[in-house]
């Protein structure tokens, strides 16, 4: 199913919160061309073609009692995590966000991510939009179940646990060629993580040592690492915030 399809076969769907509130999905206007050639111009190249579809159809859904899924929010990663300009989808209520990265040339609208700031971490949610906007969607339906369950109230805290993060220097050899060229571009005291298969769950750290921990990507590849530092650092940053 497209993803126009899922966003139009939302409407007027009736939803149920946890607390046992009745809630109903509306589409949001379709955005302008102006503000779509707006979009573009901040980010500094076409839209792709799925999006501006999209686009011309809905700016996104609107919810009473949840927070409102923005098709048209273009932006920074928030809390400077390790990717591009993102299209913010929707937060939790909380200050963290499902986030969908944008750069030229891309096929698919995916995939989608959850950047948490408590525990400071990046986690995949889903491969696709369409996939994204279902999960949300039967999270607010009786029993409340499934991946943006499981990734909100479970995978947070083992992300930010989880030791499978690897020290650079034991990929200076690898024979894969971009984790290998990627371990060479940094110095000792990162860790990788590679995310190139992610399922739903999984994820990386960002804030591993405080809140200015240096991040790092392999180009556009689903490969990110993070560098250690000293408690003296650390200490800094809380006195000074740098």
């Amino acid at each position: 199913m497209s993803t126009k399809d899922v966003l139009l076969g939302t409407a007027g769907r009736k939803l149920v919160t946890i607390d046992g509130e009745q809630d109903v999905v509306r589409l949001q206007p379709p955005a302008s061309p102006a503000r779509i050639a707006e979009i573009e111009r901040e980010l500094g190249f076409a839209l792709p073609p799925e999006l501006s579809e999209l686009l011309r159809v809905s700016a996104g859904l609107d919810m009473e009692m949840q927070e409102s899924l923005d098709l048209a929010s273009i932006g920074p990663c928030p809390w400077e995590g390790p990717l591009g300009p993102v299209m913010r989808l929707i937060g939790d209520g909380a200050g963290n966000f499902w986030v969908l990265e944008l750069h030229p040339g891309m096929e698919t609208l995916g995939p989608v991510w959850f950047v948490c700031h408590d525990a400071p971490v990046l986690v995949y949610q889903s491969a696709d939009l369409a996939t994204f906007v279902l999960d949300y969607l039967r999270f607010f339906a009786a029993p409340h179940d499934g991946p943006v369950s499981e990734v909100v109230e479970e995978s947070i805290q083992r992300v930010w646990t989880q030791t499978l993060d690897i020290p650079r220097a034991r990929l200076l050899d690898s024979e894969d060629t971009v984790l290998c060229d990627f371990a060479r571009r940094l110095d000792d005291g990162w860790f990788i993580r590679d995310l190139r298969r992610a399922k739903a769950g999984d994820g990386i750290p960002i804030g591993r040592f405080g809140p200015k921990t240096p991040l790092a990507r392999a180009g556009l590849e689903f490969v990110f690492a993070y560098g250690s530092r000293t408690r003296t650092q650390r200490f800094k940053t809380w006195l000074t915030g740098r």
